[in-house]
């Protein structure tokens, strides 16, 4: 019995500690809390299915054929690419995330960096993020033997503007991460 005891007498004060926490910590509020000086934007975030079709949509109109093409948690969008041009046409690998809250930074773009030199016969890479990317990021990603080209959300509604429509750049506009909030009238 003894033994028994020394066994579990852990594990109950271990239950206990953990309910007493719960019970009595105070809430933790779940939104990141914006960049100093950073006006609130009102504009809704772009939700997985829209962002899908907006790449999409954005590949086609690049002439650009889907090999394969997936789509994960939250709208991240992973796509590979091939480029049918004769001598300059090949493989490309996209990473797309709608994903808004604190920029892309150096680890998560030289990890795909490091993805796209691994693909053997990967032409280049392109990584979009509409929360953009810091600083120390952009400076890493040009030291990489990988091209990997980095587009932040004012660079793909420019993209949307010259390859699809005007129109189609303006309906972007009404989300978050494409271009600054639209200033009062």
């Amino acid at each position: 019995m003894l033994p028994l005891f020394v066994m579990l007498a852990p594990l109950l004060m271990g239950l206990g500690l953990i309910l007493l926490i719960a019970r009595f910590a105070p809430n933790v509020p779940r939104e990141t809390q914006s960049r100093l000086g950073a006006l609130s934007d009102p504009r809704p975030e772009i939700t997985g299915d829209e962002f899908k079709d907006l790449i999409e949509e954005l590949v086609s109109s690049l002439s650009l054929e889907t090999v394969f093409s997936s789509m994960g948690t939250g709208g991240v969008l992973e796509m590979t690419l091939r480029d049918l041009k004769p001598l300059t046409g090949g493989r490309i690998l996209l990473f797309a995330t709608p994903v808004l809250g604190d920029s892309v930074d150096s680890v998560e773009v030289l990890g795909f960096a490091e993805s796209v030199r691994a693909d053997m016969g990967a032409l280049k890479g392109i990584y979009i993020a509409l929360a953009g990317f810091s600083q120390e990021a952009k400076t890493a990603i040009g030291s990489t033997p990988a091209p990997v080209e980095l587009l932040d959300g004012q660079a793909l509604l420019e993209l949307v503007h010259a390859q699809l429509s005007p129109e189609r750049a303006t309906e972007c506009t009404v989300y978050r991460g494409f271009g600054n909030a639209p200033g009062p009238a």
